[in-house]
């Protein structure tokens, strides 16, 4: 049982760490912003469906490797209010982290271009150590190669959002709760993670062209600050192309494609530029977005023309009906 203990504490503090560092590194961070922020749910007034996977640092043995889900959208309140479902799975060595999470947002009209949203997630994560993987000294030891260890957490993240039809700046905190998580008797606290993106659309139009620079900066203590950036250029609504780097990690490039303004699909690859490129090949990401209910893009200018003008056509209406 000794062993045991000592084997699973081996196991956490060498991956806990390194999972606090790269909780769900996705290069593509612009078309997966609701991973990282719950205020982005009702941002638009569409359904959307995302779907991602990435296979990191190719060739390299027990590497990373995640997949995503979500749906989110506004619920028919004047744009309002956003919900969510967000899960993922993610595998690093022997550890798998599962998480589900709900999710609501309040956005607030602040001027004639600007909103605010606020966004929360409550969730429940599952993480499990997988010993039946791990290549022991004594093949024959079957109390650790034929185990599976697991352990709960609640877990709650909150993020706000500013934005305009040019501009946004979202800010997120996850893993608020800061639970401790424990395996056979080891304790590891989950650390704070924080997130800030921002990004800005320049517009040609004649050209129908649009150049779209971004960047995303993680923070986990006692993890140094990451910081990732992204610069995307999309042609006529339909087509785009990404150069991307994360400072001392990576860099790479990405592509998509746009059907019928629903239907999305990206690829990305990104190889290491520190120690680790004599060790892999790359890293491998794709995501696929579907869109439902798309409404026709209007702008907060035109929505109050719209109100103003069913102000005056039901005055009218009640003028002519008194006459």
């Amino acid at each position: 049982m000794n062993k045991l203990f000592y084997f699973i504490a081996l196991v956490v503090l060498t991956t806990l760490p390194a999972r606090a560092q790269q909780m769900g590194i996705y290069s593509n961070y612009m078309m997966n912003r609701f991973y990282y922020n719950a205020a982005v749910a009702g941002s638009q007034e569409v359904h959307v469906f995302n779907a991602g996977y990435r296979n990191q640092w190719v060739g390299f043995e027990n590497a990373p490797s995640n997949f995503n889900f979500n749906v989110h959208g506004s619920v028919r309140s004047e744009g309002k209010i956003g919900y969510g479902l967000g899960l993922y799975n993610e595998n690093s060595g022997l550890m798998n982290t599962t998480g589900v999470h709900l999710n609501y947002a309040h956005h607030f009209k602040l001027s004639e271009t600007l909103k605010l949203g606020l966004g929360i997630q409550p969730g429940f994560i599952q993480y499990r150590i997988r010993l039946y993987d791990a290549i022991m000294a004594d093949e024959g030891d079957q109390v650790l190669t034929g185990s599976v260890y697991s352990t709960n957490a609640v877990d709650v993240n909150m993020g706000f959002n500013l934005y305009s039809s040019k501009f946004f700046v979202m800010g997120s905190a996850q893993r608020m709760l800061g639970r401790a998580i424990q395996f056979t008797g080891y304790n590891s606290q989950l650390q704070f993670h924080f997130n800030l993106i921002a990004g800005y659309n320049f517009v040609f139009e004649k050209k129908k062209i649009e150049l779209q620079p971004s960047v995303l900066i993680r923070y986990t203590k006692p993890v140094p600050v990451q910081v990732s950036g992204m610069l995307r250029a999309m042609y006529d609504k339909k087509y785009w192309l990404g150069l991307i780097y994360r400072h001392d990690d990576a860099i790479g490039i990405n592509a998509g494609f746009v059907w019928k303004e629903r239907f999305t699909i990206a690829y990305g690859y990104d190889f290491s530029v520190n120690g680790l490129r004599k060790y892999n090949s790359g890293s491998h990401e794709v995501m696929l977005s579907i869109i439902l209910n798309k409404k026709k893009p209007v702008s907060l200018e035109e929505e109050d023309d719209q109100l103003n003008k069913s102000i005056l056509e039901n005055t009218s209406t009640k003028s002519n009906t008194k006459n």
